[in-house]
């Protein structure tokens, strides 16, 4: 019975149009929470849950030329409330080319390259964050903020999807849909996207989670997946603090199920990888996460 509620409660949840503004959130007879983009006509309390998707969000790097005076320019204009590193390389003939690798700052406009000649051809990828930076040994919170015990399903080198370097050291934490996710370390949102209802494990769902990240101030950033379309209650930009409520659990993207994936990142130089952690147990000690770990963080103010 439980496996079945919590299917049709994934179904109710898959079943949301994209173009849904506003999601239902309300409890059954047994007290089951039930999403739906349809308001209920029975007189029962009600949850509206509005979405707060950020355009910034969908904003990218750019990188673009500008002739000033006779002097040719290439610009990166970054939108981001965290640095990114620009690789960028330029054709000077059929066989030569040279490459030069960039920190940009967040937010701001950079100069890559500046030239006398002409600049015909060019190619640049970019990758967030700056490899001068060292991580910092933390022990982080459980991205957690519920009064129930939930179940880790996936940990470090899970072989379902926990074997490539930028989820290579990332948790699975299985939870009931609409669980308040926390923020796991305190830091800056660098990127929110909470605008997609669907989910499953086909190719088509890797590019289509919504996650929160967060950047700490030693350069690692913290990426909150499978969010619930709509629940993001922060936005680029924002500052929080350990345990401050992100957004909500669902199982958008390449999911099998209401789960939240949790993984820390760096750039180690124009590569993005994830690194291994540690959690804050009940008893104050440290804990390496294990598949099969029942683990318990309730909210900061109950």
């Amino acid at each position: 019975m439980e496996r079945f509620l919590t299917l049709l409660s994934l179904y109710l949840l898959l079943s949301i149009p994209a173009s849904a503004d506003q999601i239902y959130k309300y409890k059954d007879q047994k007290g089951n929470w039930i999403f739906t983009d349809r308001k209920p006509t029975k007189d029962i309390e009600v949850e509206t849950i509005k979405k707060t998707s950020s355009k910034l969000t969908k904003s990218k790097p750019k990188i673009y030329t500008l002739t000033d005076d006779k002097v040719n320019y290439i610009f990166a204009q970054n939108p981001y409330y965290a640095p990114i590193e620009v690789q960028l390389k330029i054709k000077f003939s059929e066989n030569v080319d040279r490459v030069f690798t960039t920190v940009v700052p967040s937010n701001s406009k950079f100069k890559l390259y500046e030239s006398n000649e002409e600049i015909d051809k060019y190619y640049y990828t970019w990758v967030m964050g700056s490899p001068e930076t060292l991580a910092k040994s933390y022990t982080y919170r459980l991205p957690i903020s519920s009064l129930q015990d939930h179940r880790i399903t996936q940990s470090f080198n899970g072989r379902f999807s926990h074997h490539q370097r930028p989820n290579k050291y990332a948790v699975d934490i299985a939870m009931p849909i609409g669980t308040y996710i926390g923020a796991a370390r305190e830091g800056t949102v660098i990127w929110v996207k909470d605008d997609y209802h669907m989910g499953g494990a086909k190719e088509y769902f890797l590019d289509k989670a919504n996650y929160v990240s967060v950047l700490h101030e030693d350069g690692t950033y913290a990426t909150y997946a499978h969010i619930l379309q709509g629940t993001a209650l922060v936005k680029p930009g924002d500052k929080v603090k350990s345990g401050d409520r992100l957004a909500r659990s669902g199982s958008s993207g390449f999911s099998t199920g209401p789960h939240l994936h949790f993984v820390i990142r760096k750039n180690i130089g124009m590569s993005t990888v994830s690194i291994p952690f540690q959690f804050i147990g009940e008893d104050d000690e440290p804990f390496t996460p294990k598949r099969g770990m029942t683990v318990f963080s309730p909210p900061e103010e109950i």
